[in-house]
């Protein structure tokens, strides 16, 4: 079985599952669509995120507390100093969400489907929920 039609149709499911169970970390919600993860971080915060599958890719997000009402209210210093974040990350990258009516700061990452196996997912998600994590302990720290 090719490493995309472990994703297909059904087979997210038990894929995603499986490539969980494989790093120890348990689901918070998985349909055939979208599987859910929560971590609570050395830091005491929680991280949450979610995988997303596409016709030919998986979606993995995790958005951070950075939320504001408007596009206008977005600090652009934010998003100047995400964007060199970006250059220096090889997995990731940091981006702007539209979420329930917010503008979220997220750190997200597309794989095709074709190039993800267990050790790559765990690495992917590692990755994505230590760099908001870190991030938003350098924010709390100014604030």
């Amino acid at each position: 079985m090719s490493l995309a039609s472990l994703f297909s149709g059904s087979n997210f499911e038990h894929t995603v599952r499986k490539y969980c169970n494989d790093q120890g970390w348990s689901l918070s919600k998985i349909n055939r669509d979208i599987a859910v993860l929560e971590f609570r971080m050395s830091s005491g915060r929680q991280q949450v995120l979610y995988i997303i599958r596409y016709k030919t890719t998986l979606e993995f997000s995790v958005p951070s507390l950075l939320q504001y009402e408007t596009d206008d209210a977005i600090p652009h210093y934010l998003s100047t100093l995400l964007l060199e974040r970006n250059s220096k990350n090889k997995i990731g990258f940091w981006c702007i969400e539209k979420i329930s009516e917010k503008y979220v700061f997220s750190y997200m990452h597309n794989a095709e489907l074709s190039l993800i196996d267990s050790a790559y997912f765990g690495r992917v998600v590692r990755t994505l929920i230590n760099e908001v994590d870190d991030f938003e302990g350098s924010i709390l720290e100014l604030i």
